[in-house]
């Protein structure tokens, strides 16, 4: 895809301030508000550009995690994508070409539910076609410590999270060291 200067600087604006108006932003590149509103609609159509909010995880503490996993197959690897694609803990999925070859960025509201997702039935690691996995907790990110939240689904009735679990039978949420899962009723954390 070709963009032009006009594009990366509205990029680079509304990366700095996603609230920027058309105005604001016209104004900056050298066109009416009109001309850039066009951009950005072509840019959004285009997927070049999402725009959404961000949230600052040090400030929530939030706990992050990178888990690693060697997948034996591209079979397996899908089927770990499709059960957690909706996990609202999963920040991002990323294939890799090296020994671990699957990676996943993860959040939790608290140390407990990160420690669950790590070793409970809910954790990726859990899952089939795993040949061998590692989990690393992030103690400080330096870049930029805003990252989008994972899916945030609407709470359901019933005990199924989105991969299949059902909390309340989970050990760990029976002694409140996890606060479940998002997307079930009896969630017990501060996204709802």
């Amino acid at each position: 895809m070709d963009l032009d200067d006009v594009d990366w600087k509205i990029i680079r604006l509304l990366h700095q301030d996603g609230r920027k108006t058309f105005k604001e932003l016209g104004k900056a590149v050298g066109f009416t508000g009109l001309g850039a509103r066009k951009r950005v609609n072509r840019l959004l159509e285009q997927g070049v550009l999402r725009l959404s909010a961000l949230v600052n995880t040090e400030v929530l503490d939030f706990c992050l995690a990178m888990i690693l996993l060697e997948m034996e197959s591209a079979e397996a690897m899908r089927k770990t994508m499709n059960r957690y694609r909706k996990c609202p803990r999963v920040i991002n999925f990323f294939t890799t070409m090296g020994g671990f070859n699957f990676i996943v960025l993860v959040m939790a509201e608290d140390q407990g539910t990160l420690e669950s997702e790590s070793m409970e039935r809910c954790a990726l690691r859990s899952g089939e076609g795993i040949r061998r996995s590692e989990f690393y907790p992030i103690g400080k990110t330096h870049h930029s410590q805003f990252l989008p939240l994972g899916r945030l689904i609407q709470s359901e009735e019933g005990g199924l999270t989105p991969c299949g679990v059902d909390c309340g039978s989970c050990l760990s949420f029976q002694d409140q060291k996890c606060v479940g899962c998002p997307s079930v009723s009896y969630y017990k954390g501060p996204l709802r």
